[in-house]
């Protein structure tokens, strides 16, 4: 599993990199880990590799370089078909088995910053979304920023397989962009919506980026996307405990007040969120957000439940304090606007827009992807 960030920082970079040093386009950056170019055409120890930043193709020589990215075919247009375009940022989906050339080139470019990654050739059966940025001011060019992989089918309820925004790229919030786009993309590509997640394992990165990603997902759903309104303006949740009573100095009992907790089934937050049930329950317990539904508990383990304990595991639930997910969301200035807006996906993913919300506070999340 790929993260978007950099490695852990050392004092010497990996000693069995083949290529010390990468150019694309007009970026010269250092590699992070080996790639098993063909040693034919790249040498054990290549101090510097030119690759087309429009369609990966590599050469050790820089006039080779050259001379190919002025007839290359994908200089204009990426390869594929766009999936989504909104302020300058654009997704295209690309089959593993129609740019076989493509993707291959991709996935040698990836290895050099990616530990774990095994798919290089056989790509048939795996989809690519690469991200790319137009400039406003120079309309004729694009830029490739990374991209995530997935396989077409996937017996594992995997959304993604492989993700990367290119070093030169990163800590500018595009790994969460294309994390929400694989969610979208799965949610929208069954009737009735699809539960699942990254190919695991994940890496210590990929970890980390996830984690952030599904706390800030959890914390949209809750601020934002969940809930209606009752007839007095109250919002909730379908399965609102009952405000319980509290005894005053005097003896006399007062009701206690309203705290907006919401109780649901982590079942029903990963129907909503598309996550996979132990992502949502890793997340909320990470975000420290979470109480024992004490009341739901006394009631399944009564002496008229019929429940067994198999069946409360499944419909075991979780109090969470709707007070405590703003705290985690403004104190880590988490923005409640989707990482991705519904109106960008084009064609047949085109969905109906939601309405914009803007953030708990001005400027961007501490996070960075």
């Amino acid at each position: 599993m790929a993260a978007t960030e950099s490695p852990p920082h050392t004092s010497t970079p990996p000693a069995h990199r083949n290529v010390q040093n990468v150019v694309l386009g007009s970026l010269l950056f250092r590699t992070w880990y080996k790639s098993i170019y063909p040693e034919e055409l790249v040498h054990k120890d290549t101090e510097r590799l030119y690759v087309c930043r429009w369609c990966f193709r590599y050469a050790c020589d820089a006039d080779a370089h050259v001379k190919h990215t002025r007839v290359c075919d994908s200089r204009t247009v990426p390869s594929g078909v766009k999936v989504y375009d909104c302020q300058g940022y654009a997704v295209w989906e690309i089959d593993g088995a129609e740019h076989t050339l493509f993707s291959q080139n991709l996935s040698l470019f990836a290895k050099l910053f990616v530990d774990h990654k095994s798919v290089f050739f056989d790509v048939s059966s795996f989809l690519y979304y690469i991200l790319t940025f137009t400039d406003p001011e120079d309309p004729e060019s694009y830029y490739i920023l990374g991209y995530f992989s997935k396989e077409k089918l996937s017996w594992d309820a995997n959304n993604l397989a492989c993700i990367l925004i290119f070093p030169p790229y990163q800590h500018k919030q595009l790994g969460k962009l294309l994390m929400s786009v694989s969610y979208k993309l799965s949610g929208w590509e069954r009737e009735g919506g699809f539960i699942g997640g990254p190919e695991r394992p994940l890496s210590e990165m990929g970890r980390r980026s996830y984690s952030r990603f599904w706390a800030e997902r959890i914390a949209r759903h809750f601020l934002v996307g969940s809930g209606s309104r009752d007839e007095e303006g109250t919002e909730r949740l379908s399965l609102s405990p009952a405000q319980k009573k509290k005894s005053t100095p005097n003896g006399t009992t007062r009701k206690r007040p309203h705290h907006h907790q919401e109780c649901m089934t982590v079942q029903e937050i990963g129907q909503a969120t598309g996550m996979l049930v132990e992502d949502v329950i890793t997340t909320l317990k990470d975000m420290g957000v979470v109480e024992p539904d004490k009341a739901r508990k006394k009631r399944n383990l009564g002496p008229s439940s019929s429940a067994t304990p198999a069946s409360t595991e499944d419909s075991r639930s979780v109090v969470i304090r709707k007070t405590k997910v703003l705290d985690w969301a403004t104190s880590r200035r988490v923005s409640l606007q989707d990482p991705v807006r519904n109106e960008g996906f084009i064609g047949g993913w085109l969905r109906e827009s939601s309405a914009e919300v803007q953030s708990i506070e001005d400027g961007e999340s501490s996070d960075s992807s």
